[in-house]
């Protein structure tokens, strides 16, 4: 289903949640193209746009030359994400009448989507959206009471940063979360939110036996035995907790099952409803708006660590907005500016693999900004060579697909060019990438029918996905296996005994060539589904060397006083490779020990 936001703005600021907008000008939804006045006496026009997620239509509506309101009829932009851009936009046109507003950073092709709509809007009302783009800018403002002193600064509002704000913030802490870009979340809001969380209430319903000694040595073994065991252990021990806390903090709903990821012995993955980490960040943004004591700053760039001796007592900061410098002191700093995936040239100082020539999955704001500014005060770097790629992704953005959760829900092979299986489906994200890469053209394709389609519900999840993918013909359905082989030159006669073999393998019940090690699901009748995909930078396990207590450890192995991290920012609890669902738990686990234990050092 479409996502609809629900926000109208309002002069003067106001926002009001409306069932049927329309009401305001005496039309009908979706009625309202045409100018025309109502009993009032406005005016309404509206405009449609393609945006990031596929198309998009706003509604503005005017009063003797004044923007009232700007109502989003249509949308599937992503919640919190492209949502928060499209409510940030609006707001701004209403409360300074202008359409001199910029892109906000994060979210570039929302915004120019929905400014380009709301002009059209502008124009059927009777307007001239050329000379509204001329007025006075319009851009967010910092508070003009912003405090420059707090008891503990967060650097990066992702998900390890919001745990560690909200964390540090409940025990009473004056908490500051700061954020270079116009939107939260970090990769986190990008990712699917699954958490691995071994003995959760779907595998005891299911009797799935596990333990978090079993989470542990899952990690481990998955990272070639090269990550912390102790660092390791207490994301595995803290995970059940995590999940609870993230059910209880953020009013998290889980899907009532739980994923295979590759490299996992049971399945152990939970799911939360929308299938998108947006579930998780918007809700954690809400509950930190409720709390008096803590300050989210958008726009912010964090530049370097502030020094007392040798002790992190703040954070030198500039804001993206009006290049204003701002010095904010504090007693503890946590840093959660995540990976460093988007940044290309800090990519290859590590790895002189991971070159342009490799997309990336992560957010831009992943540019490795806390690493660098850690090791100028003496912080140890580690792992830092260990990036991983993501198999499944967009050949042509790099961007993580969604719809390739086909192949975690156990309803898909990977074929290559020459119609043959080339890997085990379930295996390690590297072991798959590594494959991919030997095939032809350096691209996999996955294979699957409308019965798995309508079993798992992947498509109605991800359904501006599916509609970009197969507007790009890099999803093709098609009645018979030839005509969905033929878009992307796959020997389909191949194919069909590699389907014969398959669905023999099914029956049986064993995968003599790839040892499947999940329940195998026949692919049997079309319509047939070829989804294209290949490997992005996904994650960077490497990081700032931290502790148990979440403390940066400098070059000689000891604690700096003051200074804190977690999430992707810290490294050595990966190995040289991430087992999927498992960045999650780590980021809840570490992120609230990081923000605990800033608050008692802010004591």
């Amino acid at each position: 289903m479409a996502k609809v936001s629900r926000r109208t703005f309002v002069a003067g600021g106001a926002l009001a949640a409306l069932g049927g907008s329309m009401a305001l000008v005496g039309c009908a939804p979706g009625k309202s193209g045409s100018k025309g006045s109502s009993a009032a006496g406005r005016v309404a026009g509206s405009g449609a746009a393609v945006g990031r997620g596929g198309h998009l239509e706003v509604e503005a509506v005017l009063e003797d030359g004044k923007l009232l309101h700007v109502n989003n009829l249509k949308s599937r932009e992503s919640e919190g994400v492209g949502t928060a851009a499209m409510d940030q936009i609006a707001q701004l046109a209403v409360e300074h009448q202008t359409l001199n507003i910029d892109a906000v950073s994060g979210a570039t092709l929302t915004s120019m989507a929905y400014l380009s709509a709301l002009s059209q809007a502008l124009d059927q009302a009777g307007e001239k959206s050329s000379s509204w783009k001329k007025r006075d800018k319009a851009s967010p403002q910092l508070p003009a009471d912003l405090p420059s002193r707090f008891d503990v600064v967060v650097v990066g509002a992702g998900g390890a940063g919001y745990a560690a704000a909200l964390t540090a913030a409940r025990a009473g802490k004056s908490v500051a979360l700061l954020e270079k870009l116009g939107i939260t979340g970090g990769d986190t809001i990008l990712s699917g939110g699954a958490i691995s969380v071994p003995g959760n209430y779907f595998q005891r319903r299911d009797g799935i036996d596990d333990s978090a000694e079993k989470l542990a040595e899952d990690m481990l073994v998955g990272g070639d035995n090269l990550g912390d065991p102790d660092l390791v252990r207490v994301i595995a021990e803290g995970a059940y907790d995590a999940m609870e806390w993230l059910t209880f903090e953020a009013d998290a709903a889980w899907q009532p099952y739980q994923q295979f990821f590759g490299g996992h012995s049971v399945p152990r993955s939970l799911i939360p409803y929308g299938q998108e980490g947006s579930e998780l960040i918007v809700k954690l943004d809400a509950r930190g708006a409720e709390l008096p004591n803590l300050t989210v700053l958008r726009n912010m760039k964090a530049e370097e660590l502030l020094m007392e001796g040798a002790s992190v007592t703040g954070v030198r900061a500039t804001h993206a907005i009006d290049g204003s410098e701002h010095r904010f002191t504090a007693k503890a700093v946590v840093l959660t500016t995540g990976g460093f995936g988007s940044n290309v040239e800090m990519r290859v100082k590590y790895n002189p693999e991971m070159d342009e020539s490799i997309l990336s999955t992560d957010s831009v704001g992943a540019t490795g900004d806390g690493i660098v500014m850690a090791e100028k005060i003496g912080a140890n770097l580690i792992d830092m060579q260990y990036i991983q790629t993501y198999p499944t992704c967009d050949t042509e953005t790099g961007a993580l697909l969604y719809t390739g959760n086909m192949r975690l829900n156990m309803n898909a092979i990977c074929i290559n060019k020459e119609g043959k299986r080339f890997v085990e489906e379930l295996e390690r994200r590297d072991v798959i990438s590594n494959a991919v890469k030997k095939q032809t053209d350096g691209i996999g394709y996955m294979l699957f029918n409308q019965k798995q389609v309508d079993a798992t519900g992947v498509f109605r999840a991800n359904e501006s996905e599916v509609d970009n993918l197969t507007a790009r013909k890099k999803l093709v359905k098609a009645d018979t296996l030839a005509e969905a082989c033929e878009p992307f030159g796959i020997d389909a006669a191949a194919l069909q005994k590699t389907v014969e073999a398959w669905n023999r393998y099914c029956a049986e019940g064993k995968d003599p060539e790839f040892n499947y090690r999940s329940k195998l699901n026949p692919i049997e009748g079309g319509p047939y589904y070829v989804l294209a995909y290949k490997p992005s930078v996904h994650y960077t396990m490497g990081g700032l060397h931290i502790n148990v207590d979440a403390q940066v450890l400098d070059t000689a192995g000891s604690p700096i006083p003051g200074l804190y991290a977690a999430g992707e920012q810290a490294g050595h609890k990966m190995g040289n490779n991430r087992l999927g669902s498992c960045s999650i738990a780590d980021i809840f686990v570490f992120g609230r020990i990081a923000g605990a234990n800033a608050a008692k050092h802010a004591e």
